[in-house]
């Protein structure tokens, strides 16, 4: 198969780029300086789903995307990326590549932590050093990262093993590069760091009512004065879709996010300015190959081709979703499956006949899934996918549980047959795979031999610089994934759509589903 032919690429995000500046009758989100000088002032009300779960506000702990977008408004990296996708300084204000191994980072002058605590080079070390050591998300991103040295109190150097073209796109993730205070890090128990915080970002933790809501206030020591314009963000907690979105129609709440297109739609009809991210939410379905039914790749591959994409998109998500292979569609590298895709179209015949030579031709698999309300709409592609895998032969049984004991078993590895995490965008297209493929991470469930051969084709992707060989090294690798059915992802989709009241100015809704420009909303007077 050639690459070439399922490129997704770039046009894909430009396309939830546009949109996100898009609005409906309550004016365009992309226009609001038009409104006037910013006023200082005012606590935003913004109605989300869930709070923190496993791992809380700790950021080399948490493995959650409800974690990240509260710890993204008080902990930053040392660079980000704009709506664009180009990588920019942040904590850092310049960085220089010496050579291909090794880069060095100039911090910001006047940064301080909310504390008043000058932030210095060896809080960088110290941060780099964490993540290497113990971070959930951070550890397998960081292979390649060998030394981490402080040249004086603002210059940081890092030498890698080997290139990498990964690199400074992870050095640009909040998800995996948050800088903390060495100090406080260390002073405060694992316990507290969970529940307690201390970060450069633009707000502070105030009050953390669980599963009511988390109130934060403006950092009055931040470093891009005089942002934060607000006074605080107060993030109510309200599971239920419609009751949400209610908040907003009554005037309860300045901001919301849903997962419905639906609701999404009535808000932009009833005047609410509306923003789209990327299709980045991908349906993960990870795989135990170590043990049970699906330690045979027949079964895997049966399963693969038992299932029709297409209709599950259309019937279960109602159309709300695309075709995507491991790497999101949403994502400007991403590659789109097509007809040579392995075991991707489906075809009933040919998976009874690959389970006919297998020890047990109608298996039981159990498949683990979220029942909280947030994640109610991802439930009818489960049942969907049931009813279509009794056609040949292999009985899917549906375990439903707290997406807090989910996230558990994945931060674990503890599940049995099948566990539903849905993804999030990545900082590099390589990290969509380092979750189930890297040797040692916790949801790698894969067997040994396949194990070994994808992790070697996963390095190649990591190490390779060049952007044309970096896509080729992406097709590789998503061609073993299908051949061997190491992962199933039956569609993927924007993670959430944000819509706010004409109230709200100066936002707009980030392709990366992070709430980063926060800093940037006021509200009217």
């Amino acid at each position: 198969m050639k690459s070439s032919s399922r490129i997704v690429g770039a046009v894909v995000l430009a396309a939830g780029l546009t949109l996100t500046g898009c609005s409906g009758g309550g004016g365009s989100a992309g226009g609001a300086a038009a409104d006037g000088t910013p006023v200082p002032g005012g606590t935003l009300v913004y109605g989300t789903d869930v709070q923190p779960q496993a791992g809380g506000l700790d950021p080399y702990v948490f493995v959650g995307f409800a974690n990240q977008n509260v710890v993204d408004q008080i902990y930053e990296p040392l660079l980000t990326k704009d709506d664009d996708g180009e990588i920019q300084p942040l904590l850092a204000s310049s960085y220089e590549q010496v050579d291909e191994t090794t880069y060095r980072f100039v911090l910001r002058d006047g940064v301080t932590f909310s504390d008043g605590t000058p932030l210095t080079a060896d809080d960088v070390v110290f941060s780099y050093e964490t993540m290497k050591a113990s971070g959930a998300t951070q550890k397998p991103l960081l292979t390649t990262l060998d030394t981490v040295t402080a040249i004086d109190d603002s210059t940081i150097q890092m030498t890698l093993s080997q290139p990498s073209g990964a690199f400074l796109n992870l050095v640009s993730d909040s998800g995996s590069a948050y800088i903390v205070s060495r100090a406080w890090y260390t002073d405060t128990s694992p316990e507290d760091r969970q529940r307690t915080a201390l970060g450069t970002g633009p707000f502070v933790l105030d009050q953390w009512q669980d599963n009511v809501s988390i109130s934060l206030v403006k950092n009055t020591g931040y470093w891009d004065s005089p942002k934060p314009y607000l006074d605080g963000v107060t993030f109510e907690i309200v599971p239920d879709e419609q009751a949400r979105f209610a908040l907003l129609q009554q005037g309860s709440a300045d901001a919301v996010w849903l997962r419905d297109a639906s609701l999404a739609a009535d808000a932009e009809v009833q005047g609410f300015t509306t923003g789209t991210n990327a299709a980045t939410r991908g349906i993960n379905l990870y795989l135990n190959s170590q043990s049970g039914p699906l330690a045979d790749e027949r079964v895997r591959q049966a399963m693969s081709m038992g299932i029709d994409r297409d209709s599950i998109i259309a019937l279960a998500a109602n159309g709300n979703g695309q075709p995507t292979l491991v790497a999101p569609s949403g994502d400007p590298a991403a590659l789109a499956p097509d007809g040579d895709t392995s075991n991707y179209t489906r075809d009933v015949a040919a998976a009874k006949a690959l389970l006919t030579q297998t020890d047990d031709p109608t298996p039981t698999i159990t498949l683990t899934y979220a029942s909280d309300a947030s994640f109610a709409l991802d439930v009818p592609t489960y049942e969907v996918m049931q009813q279509q895998l009794k056609d040949v032969g292999i009985d899917l049984q549906l375990q439903a549980l707290a997406w807090s004991d989910v996230l558990a078993r994945y931060a674990t590895g503890n599940y049995t047959d099948m566990l539903a995490v849905p993804g999030v965008y990545r900082p590099d297209v390589s990290a969509y795979f380092t979750s189930f493929l890297s040797p040692g991470a916790a949801a790698n469930k894969v067997a040994a031999e396949p194990a070994a051969e994808a992790a070697d084709l996963l390095a190649t992707l990591q190490g390779t610089v060049d952007p044309d060989a970096r896509e080729q090294a992406l097709a590789d690798l998503e061609d073993y994934v299908a051949e061997q059915a190491l992962l199933l992802v039956p569609y993927t989709q924007a993670q959430r759509q944000e819509m706010w009241s004409e109230d709200v100015h100066g936002y707009t809704a980030d392709p990366y589903t992070l709430r980063i420009h926060l800093k940037d909303a006021w509200l009217s007077e």
